[in-house]
């Protein structure tokens, strides 16, 4: 199988349509349609398919690194080095839960891999991201603890 490159995909050619697609879609086919398929593997798959996406992602600071999360839409990313190798940050407006009502569950799986990918990028070092806080538990954001190492 083919592996591509953000270069080999970021044209789009659509002069009617644009390059927006509504954020309904975008939940359809991650929280129904990846959840159906893989189960309960899905939150483990999304978070190294983040991964991956995050590393080939092209952030080498802090500030890029907020610019391309808010440039993607992924969501309105809020900072905070806690120490040399812990930083959390707060997401909010985030594109897979934002607006949730009370689910009980988590599912920022791939936003998780995605921070992790791109601060290993901005770090140098090996990223490990834990959700611990969403809007599906009641928050107005959603919040990842990341860990360097």
């Amino acid at each position: 199988m083919k592996e591509y490159a953000v270069d080999d995909i970021k044209n789009v050619l659509r002069p009617r349509l644009g390059d927006d697609v509504p954020l309904l879609l975008f939940r359809i086919l991650r929280i129904i349609g990846m959840r159906s398929i893989l189960g309960e593997t899905s939150g483990a798959t999304l978070y190294m398919m983040g991964k991956r996406v995050g590393n080939m992602l092209p952030a080498t600071t802090m500030e890029q690194f907020a610019e391309t999360i808010r440039d993607l839409k992924i969501g309105i990313p809020q900072v905070e080095v806690i120490d040399e190798d812990h930083i959390t940050v707060k997401l909010y407006e985030c594109i897979t839960c934002a607006g949730f009502s009370y689910t009980g569950e988590m599912f920022c799986d791939m936003e998780s891999g995605i921070i992790a990918g791109m601060l290993e990028n901005v770090h140098g070092k090996k990223a490990k991201s834990t959700q611990t806080k969403s809007w599906s538990l009641g928050y107005k954001f959603c919040e990842f603890e990341v860990f360097l190492y």
